[in-house]
Order: C-alpha cells, then structure tokens, then sequence
C-alpha cells in the first residue's frame, strides 16, 4: 500500500516564466474577486522582481492555488522599530489565493510559515496589513480573519492620522503533522541576522 499523496506541494518559483505566469494569475484572481487592480501591487512589484516567493500548487493538476513572498531580511523601518527588528523574524512581505480555495489556504499558509520559521530557528514570523484610512472596512476583515481564524496576533498599530499599518506577528512552531497536507521543497535555511545596512 502507498503513503496517500499530500494534496499541496510548496516550492519556490521556477525561473521567469513561472513569474510571469503567476502574475496573470494573481491579476485574474483579483478580477474574480472583484477586488481593484492595485491591491495587487505589491506582489505584482515582487514577481517583476523575482523575489522569493514560495507558491503552493495543487498536487492533483499541479495548479497554483497560493503564493507566499518571504523576506528574511530585517523587517521594514519605518513601521518596525529597531528593537521589534532585534528579534530573528520571518517576514511574510505579501500573499495570494485563488478564489474558490477560500480562508482554508490562509490558514495552511500560516501553519506552514510558523513552521517553516521554526525550522529555520526564527522565533516568529510577521507582516503588515496596510489599511487606506480608519474605517476600511475590508482591510479589517482581512486582519479579523487572520487573528481569528489563522492564529496571528495583533501587535500594533502604525502610521500617520489618515491612513496606517496594522502590523501582525505569530510564533515560529513546528507542526509535526504538517507533511500529510504539504510537501515542502523549499531549503531549509539558517536565520538570517537582522542588522540593517548603515545609511549612505
């Protein structure tokens, strides 16, 4: 009897083309969503750029149902501050899911990232939802459903009056059962320190 096939694969993009064709993908996801072109900006700037970006695929057609871009540099400053940076983190600088695979592929995403840092001997791993104003409401779900439902905690607030960063993080821990619903082909790396290049 065989060991039954995980259902998700992550790995990292493959060469230029991946990247081009996870851009579409990205464009058209947004589109079925309804959601405005520029709020898919970031990962847009990302896949131009090559960045690292681990994508999860769909085992049973090998489709891309998610992508993740991890930074293992120092997080960003401004909003984190240099005593937040001082604590090895893993950050998740933006993301992606296809519609219809819905908060099920946030929440594996998180799993995944936790322990993937954990591995890495990150102690955590964090990221940034920007919100366009005080009342955006959609930027709050999104942050409700990733506290709620996929285990991150809110660490704070940041940014000027109108609009601002809500800055979010979760502890690296292994999930020892994580392997019956992924395989990760992505290196295991050592932490990378998070000391900044000095200013020019």
């Amino acid at each position: 009897m065989h060991p039954t096939t995980p259902p998700y694969l992550i790995r990292h993009l493959d060469g230029r083309t991946e990247y081009e064709v996870l851009s579409a993908q990205v464009m058209a996801w947004r589109r079925e969503r309804d959601l405005p072109a520029e709020s898919a900006r970031p990962i847009l700037e990302s896949l131009r750029d090559e960045r690292e970006m681990a994508v999860l695929v769909d085992t049973d057609d090998n489709a891309f149902v998610g992508c993740l871009q991890l930074d293992r540099t120092a997080l960003a400053a401004p909003p984190w501050t240099d005593s937040e940076n001082a604590q090895p983190t893993l950050a998740l600088s933006s993301a992606a899911a296809a519609p219809g695979v819905g908060y099920r592929i946030g929440w594996l995403l998180t799993i995944w990232a936790r322990h993937y840092a954990a591995l890495c001997d990150y102690t955590r791993v964090a990221c940034t939802v920007p919100l366009r104003h005080h009342r955006d409401s959609a930027g709050e779900r999104l942050i409700g459903h990733l506290v709620d439902e996929c285990g991150w905690n809110r660490h704070r607030s940041a940014g000027p009056p109108v609009a601002l960063d809500v800055l979010l993080t979760a502890n690296a821990c292994r999930a020892d059962s994580l392997d019956a619903f992924i395989t990760t082909e992505i290196p295991v790396l050592p932490a990378v320190s998070a000391e900044k290049e000095p200013a020019s």
